[in-house]
């Protein structure tokens, strides 16, 4: 998409009585059972009770971003009002306002150039951070492959201005910064992920590893074939085997000014596409496995952003990057690889690459003595059968970090549920040759795939994130775009932030 390149949107606090501003959408808000606010009533006068009238008409609910559009007929100094709803006032939370943001976007960006925000909620930097970024993620579209696509025709550049009681210019300002950021990395990692795989491949990986290591200031490493084979990265250069294009292993590294709190890793998943290998996938299963890397994608947001809101721990970043595919030299069902850390793995199915990959990403994170590790990986469909396509799962060794990326993704309105690592199940992955398999019976598949990541991770305090059902949703949602949605940017960012 490239938000600089496709569309300009601006963003103003302003001053002044909103019946009178001209602009082409007022933006007005009612919370669910509640009586109408002050801007609401005098929007209602203004239009002789056509706002009231519409509410009763339609059975208007006002669940979180539900909207009622209204032709002002010059009444007032807007064309339109577009009335949003806000939910339960008793549920209401910044994050709410992200999804106002991202309904209302998604009304105003074919026709609105100018629009005008009072919802008479009081101002904060979270409130104003949380709706910029809402607005920012709605107006998201990849269309760079469509022969006919006139940016002109379809969007439209938009000036936001919002009244905002009790914010001045300064919080506002640097709310602004930190919403452009986090949700221009969000939209960054759906580019990354929504990229077909014949361009979105490990090398390119690594080139724009090194280019947002370049513009950011972080340290970068970039290992090759030759490397991984020669630093003994047997399940990365195993699961690459089978393909013509060659991996890459990829490390970035953020430092804060400051004496840092902790050193944390994170790690992604970065299968640029999987066929299965040679346990391939049904056609139906194969077509949207350009999403594979999302873990990867993921990363690669966070790192974008991490000098701007500059956390106070040392972070690094890595990506064990392949294709998984079926050429003449591709790795067997009944092999055995070596990782990183010497554990021994047997190759039950070709198509739990992703596994055998993160073994050596996780064993290189444990060398460099981190003390906390984060994995994301599009790992297992087990964890989309268990927990539904908007729902990543957590698991780990560590009750504390994993209690910390579900209040983080509580805080930024990602939805991350636990999943027991329950011991009855490791015996599934238990192997007669080799140290451990690399799957398990077809029951609890989320969690055995866990407990042979716990394998590779040693005593260091780790968490897993399932991000297989929320990284790519093909029909999209209310407030998700078609394809890749750039989940877990923003509860990483929050995880780092906390710590």
């Amino acid at each position: 998409m490239n938000l600089k390149e496709d569309r300009a949107l601006e963003f103003k606090l302003i001053k002044g009585d909103p019946l009178k501003l001209k602009s082409n959408v007022l933006v007005i808000g009612k919370f669910e059972e509640e009586s109408i606010s002050k801007t609401v009533k005098k929007v209602n006068e203004a239009l002789k009770g056509t706002i009231s009238q519409l509410i009763e008409e339609e059975s208007y609910k006002s669940v979180i971003g539900k909207t009622l559009n209204v032709n002002t007929v010059g009444k007032t100094g807007s064309d339109r009002i577009l009335l949003v709803g806000l939910g339960k006032k008793s549920e209401f939370s910044p994050n709410s306002l992200k999804k106002v943001g991202i309904a209302v976007a998604k009304k105003v960006k074919k026709f609105a150039s100018k629009v005008i925000f009072n919802l008479d909620i009081e101002g904060s930097n979270l409130n104003s951070q949380n709706l910029i970024m809402g607005l920012i993620l709605g107006t998201y579209e990849f269309n760079k492959y469509k022969s006919n696509n006139d940016d002109s025709s379809s969007t439209t550049d938009t000036k936001y201005n919002f009244i905002w009681s009790k914010l001045n210019q300064k919080d506002f300002d640097n709310s602004l910064q930190k919403a452009t950021g986090i949700a221009e990395a969000t939209c960054f990692t759906r580019d990354l992920v929504n990229e077909p795989p014949d361009t979105m491949t490990p090398t390119r990986l690594g080139e724009l590893a090194k280019e947002i290591a370049d513009e950011n200031g972080l340290e970068c490493e970039i290992f090759n074939n030759v490397d991984i084979r020669q630093k003994g990265m047997g399940g990365l250069y195993a699961v690459s085997k089978g393909s013509l294009e060659d991996p890459r292993f990829i490390h970035l590294t953020y430092k804060p000014k400051k004496k840092a709190r902790k050193t944390v890793a994170i790690v992604g998943k970065g299968i640029t596409f999987d066929s299965g290998g040679l346990c391939l996938k049904p056609a139906d299963y194969m077509k949207t496995m350009k999403m594979d890397m999302g873990g990867s994608a993921v990363v690669l947001g966070v790192m974008k952003v991490i000098s701007l809101l500059k956390p106070s721990v040392k972070v690094h970043a890595l990506i064990s990057a392949s294709e998984n595919m079926t050429g003449g030299g591709a790795y067997k069902p009944d092999d055995v690889v070596t990782a990183l850390n010497g554990k021994t793995i047997e190759v039950v199915n070709t198509d739990a690459e992703g596994r055998i990959v993160l073994s050596d990403a996780l064993s290189y994170a444990v060398n460099l003595g981190v003390e906390e590790i984060v994995d994301l990986a599009t790992l297992t469909g087990a964890c989309i059968v268990a927990l539904g396509n908007y729902t990543a799962g957590v698991m780990g060794n560590n009750q504390l970090i994993i209690n910390k990326i579900l209040k983080a993704a509580n805080t930024v309105g990602e939805k991350v549920w636990q999943l027991p690592m329950d011991e009855e199940l490791r015996k599934d992955i238990d192997s007669d040759i080799a140290d451990v398999k690399n799957v398990g019976s077809r029951y609890g598949g989320a969690i055995t795939a866990a407990m042979f990541l716990e394998n590779f991770v040693d005593d260091t305090p780790w968490a897993h994130i399932d991000i297989a059902g929320p990284t790519f949703i093909e029909k999209g949602g209310e407030f998700y775009p078609k394809g890749a949605t750039g989940f877990g940017v923003q509860t990483i960012l929050q995880y780092l932030l906390e710590r």
